[in-house]
């Protein structure tokens, strides 16, 4: 069976309501329409294929911000429930979603999950301990909340090491969640590690289709590989310009 979890992160008519706000998160800023008209071609897409295929479609959402109540709705009008994986530092922030929001939500039968605690840009430079310090506090801090297990978590900037993996296990998460466009499941002794395909806010009705058919598969992964060559030239640079984000 193929997971093909999609990535977003806001769903938002004004940006400055939600979440993050710098420029990269301008890329994963969608409106209420376009978020609907993506669910309208995904149902279609379901409707069409019927009982043909055993692909499992997942809508994630990183960050935590006010509008996972928004997009929560949407999909519960529509017989739907996504992932959603709250930076716990900014949990009761202006643009955050409260306490009782991520209640909310998770008694509506969406699955509730960790995005790290304090949202580091570039998660895999931190050490092994600082990892597993950002893992526990986020899942302790929402299993508080939500008084149940939280055994879910996605990597803040979507890039990984082999250290990423090994603390999330180490800390008792089941499933963690990463942004390479891999659609089959792949495992990291219990854990299992799930690829998303980002979905931007430039993509189109059709472009959004192929992602969903799995049509330009390829070429996303050719774009992830050059894109993550460009970081390792840059690093430095980059390293820098990310860590004055989201602090």
């Amino acid at each position: 069976m193929k997971k093909i979890a999609l990535l977003y992160h806001e769903v938002v008519d004004d940006f400055k309501e939600s979440g993050f706000q710098n420029n990269d998160n301008l890329a994963y800023m969608h409106s209420t329409e376009v978020f609907e008209k993506h669910i309208s071609i995904y149902k279609n897409l379901i409707e069409k294929q019927n009982a043909t295929t055993t692909n499992e479609y997942l809508f994630t959402f990183d960050d935590g911000g006010i509008s996972n109540l928004r997009s929560a709705k949407i999909l519960e009008k529509n017989d739907l429930r996504g992932y959603y994986f709250i930076t716990t530092k900014f949990i009761d922030n202006k643009g955050f979603l409260s306490k009782e929001d991520i209640i909310t939500i998770y008694k509506n039968g969406h699955t509730i999950g960790s995005h790290s605690h304090t949202h580091p840009m570039i998660f895999r430079t931190l050490s092994k301990n600082q990892m597993i310090e950002e893992w526990k506090k986020s899942k302790n801090i929402l299993e508080e909340i939500l008084g149940e297990e939280v055994s879910s978590c996605s990597i803040p900037g979507g890039d990984a090491d082999e250290k990423t993996y090994e603390t999330a296990k180490e800390v008792g998460y089941k499933y963690i969640f990463d942004s390479e466009p891999i659609v089959t499941p792949r495992k990291f002794d219990t854990l299992e590690i799930i690829g998303r395909l980002s979905i931007k806010a430039s993509v189109s009705d059709q472009e959004f289709l192929e992602i969903l058919e799995l049509k330009n598969l390829s070429s996303l992964q050719r774009k992830r590989k050059i894109k993550g060559m460009i970081k390792k030239m840059i690093f430095p640079i980059h390293q820098y310009i990310q860590n004055k984000k989201n602090g």
